[in-house]
């Protein structure tokens, strides 16, 4: 059995008094999912979580520590590979994506009343629902005033 371990994040912002959540499909799957990608030497989960969010969709997130979630399934021909996938909750206020041509053919924000349940993986549908948990228990519910900046002084 093969092996390969990725990281991801599972980006939410806040707008018009809701949550939404960033949803991507790659050329490879009719299926939406999280940005994610492969660890690459010398970066730890978090490292490769960012820069794989940035290097699909373009945006620079900030991962908001406390939720960390697998994902583990086969893959290959054979089903002869196991994948990790871990995910972190990452925050941004930034709506605006630029999609990786190479691997992404689609993107959208899902408010979270609207998440693809019927085109989405199981995996991804129990991580979105923890993951939102998790956002709301820290930040309470998306109202028009809820924000994920802290001013400085």
């Amino acid at each position: 059995m093969k092996f390969e371990k990725s990281c991801g994040t599972v980006v939410f912002r806040k707008t018009r008094g809701k949550y939404a959540v960033l949803m991507i499909k790659n050329r490879y799957t009719d299926f939406w999912s999280f940005p994610k990608g492969h660890v690459e030497a010398g970066e730890n989960e978090y490292q490769t979580a960012i820069r794989e969010t940035k290097e699909e969709t373009g945006i620079e997130v900030k991962i908001e520590n406390g939720f960390r979630m697998e994902s583990v399934y086969l893959i290959g021909k054979k089903k002869n590979t196991e994948k990790k996938v871990v995910y972190f909750t990452a925050l941004t206020t930034r709506a605006y994506v630029v999609p990786q041509a190479e691997e992404i053919s689609a993107f959208r924000w899902f408010f979270e009343d609207q998440f693809p349940y019927d085109h989405t993986f199981d995996n991804d549908k129990l991580i979105f629902e923890e993951a939102l948990k998790f956002i709301k228990s820290r930040f309470g519910e998306a109202t028009e005033n809820t924000t994920f900046l802290k001013k400085s002084h």
